[in-house]
């Protein structure tokens, strides 16, 4: 009696071992299938998931956005239109934000101040810089005085239609240092910002913008010989910036700081926050750098001031925190606040400090 039962048992557990087996294969096959998916399409449409010229039916003209988004006009305030030319013949718009002598409400004054800083506002991965204007005007009113300049990128706002990727935009930071410094590599004239003190320059970067600020101070420092060299991020830059020499290369003033608000470390410590599935995968598959980390490393003659929200869910607070320490540690300073959440240091007038806003979010810092 007890051997067909045996033999049902056994038949049983085979049978129940194959459909375990089976579905473990398919379950596998199906998460594989998943992962292959998600990195063929973070692999061909990497740049349209990180770049957002228009979103949440936002258009990409300023002219056609919400009243009070379209134009610093609206504001009542001076500025200047400025068309920047980048090096592979694309133009970027910008705003130039200026202050009167005396008071800005006196619209017969035609006198500008001359001897105040410039922050250079680079924005975020979505939307043109008119959906920036409130942000703007407030560090234009309580930032005094100081000119505030609006930089859109290529493919965003009124500037040119081109491919957005990084090496774009990084084309489109350095343009905007020429232009300041022109009129070599630029095109023009020795007074075409007779407005802006070019030893006051300051790159404010909020985001993707926090990324785009970092190349910029970068380059600033590779190109500038009034300071030691310092290591091109690639074999690439090398090259391109030894055929940049003779044309742009010349005595020019620093930056005089930057600011970086909720920005990453890396779109590869992104890609493992974000997509931790891909994340195994991303040395294949990940196109896009945009190392901070590796840059914030390099750059330690600049003043610098972070801003992070803690309650930034979309970058994780600890990316901000990193950049600091980064820059800390290259500088050789040492901490002297135990840890607090208002750090600042200096060491010869290399000013380094973090600010951090309890309840800051990503976009309200």
């Amino acid at each position: 009696m007890t051997e067909p039962l045996e033999t049902l048992t056994t038949t049983a557990t085979s049978s129940l071992t194959t459909t375990l087996t089976s579905l473990l294969v398919k379950s596998t096959t199906l998460l594989t299938g998943l992962t292959t998916l998600l990195a063929c399409l973070l692999y061909n449409y990497q740049n349209s998931l990180l770049y957002f010229p228009t979103i949440g039916g936002l258009p990409r003209r300023t002219s056609d956005n919400p009243k009070n988004y379209r134009s610093p006009a609206e504001y009542g305030i001076p500025f200047e239109t400025h068309w920047i030319p980048c090096e592979d013949g694309v133009k970027i718009h910008s705003w130039l934000l200026l202050h009167r002598e005396g008071s800005d409400n006196d619209n017969d004054n035609e006198k500008f101040s001359k001897k105040i800083p410039t922050i250079l506002f680079f924005h975020g991965n979505a939307g043109n810089i008119g959906i920036r204007l409130p942000n703007a005007m407030q560090m234009y009113r309580h930032l005094r005085p100081a000119n505030i300049w609006l930089i859109d990128y290529r493919g965003y706002g009124d500037s040119d239609d081109a491919k957005v990727d990084e090496r774009g935009l990084k084309l489109d930071a350095e343009a905007v240092l020429r232009y300041i410094h022109g009129p070599r590599g630029t095109g023009g004239s020795k007074n075409h910002l007779p407005h802006v003190d070019r030893n006051r320059i300051f790159v404010f970067g909020r985001s993707l913008g926090g990324a785009v600020a970092f190349h910029m101070a970068h380059y600033d420092r590779v190109r500038s010989p009034k300071l030691n060299k310092i290591p091109s991020q690639s074999k690439h830059d090398d090259d391109r910036n030894n055929k940049l020499d003779s044309k742009h290369d010349y005595p020019r003033p620093p930056l005089a700081g930057m600011i970086v608000e909720n920005s990453f470390l890396s779109i590869s410590t992104m890609v493992d926050y974000l997509l931790p599935y891909v994340a195994p995968f991303k040395s294949l598959v990940l196109r896009i750098n945009w190392d901070s980390a590796k840059v914030a490393s390099q750059i330690n003659e600049i003043p610098a001031l972070f801003l992070a929200g803690k309650k930034d869910t979309l970058v994780p607070h600890e990316h901000m925190l990193g950049l600091f320490q980064i820059m800390k540690e290259s500088r050789g300073m040492s901490n002297n606040n135990n840890g607090g959440e208002d750090r600042s240091l200096d060491r010869g007038g290399r000013i380094l400090k973090m600010h951090v806003v309890k309840d800051g979010t990503h976009n309200e810092t």
